[in-house]
């Protein structure tokens, strides 16, 4: 199966919803999911480890998928990601044209890390993002970090 790299345009009959349909809840990151968000503020990617497999997810979650056994345990991982799928922004999602070009990815981790994190490719021009693009995270400077978010990391630029 070979790989696609036609452009594929915006379709204006699509319908979506831009505001919050549920209000009133909270979402908790779980015990796992806030040591996860504590290492972002502290500049460090970790990883879940699962006790039976032995194997780091990213994000981490609960219980492992392939065996469910329950992660305790979490390990830093090296801060450089791969680059595996990506999208280019040229509007915003009122189909405003945008400043510049907004580049959004799916960054995985080598080294046996299963998973990965979608966020902002930056520092980088569009036409030169591809998939295989090695990137490291950016973290924000530490008194904007908010300590309980994925946006502690402002994006990932190439390495």
């Amino acid at each position: 199966m070979g790989m696609s790299f036609e452009k594929i345009n915006v379709n204006r009959d699509i319908r979506h919803w831009l505001h919050t349909i549920e209000q009133g809840y909270r979402y908790t990151a779980g015990p796992i999911g806030t040591k996860f968000l504590e290492g972002l503020k502290a500049g460090k990617l970790l990883a879940g480890k699962c006790p039976v497999c032995g194997k780091l997810l990213i994000p981490p979650k609960a219980f492992c998928q392939y065996d469910f056994a329950e992660i305790k345990e979490l390990v830093e991982i090296a801060p450089v990601g791969i680059v595996r799928t990506y999208t280019v922004l040229y509007e915003d999602s009122y189909g405003n044209k945008l400043p510049k070009p907004v580049v959004i990815g799916f960054i995985e981790f080598p080294g046996g890390v299963t998973g990965g994190l979608v966020h902002y490719i930056i520092n980088v021009e569009p036409g030169n993002v591809r998939v295989g693009l090695k990137v490291r995270p950016v973290f924000r400077p530490e008194n904007e970090r908010r300590g309980g978010s994925i946006t502690d990391i402002a994006g990932f630029e190439p390495v």
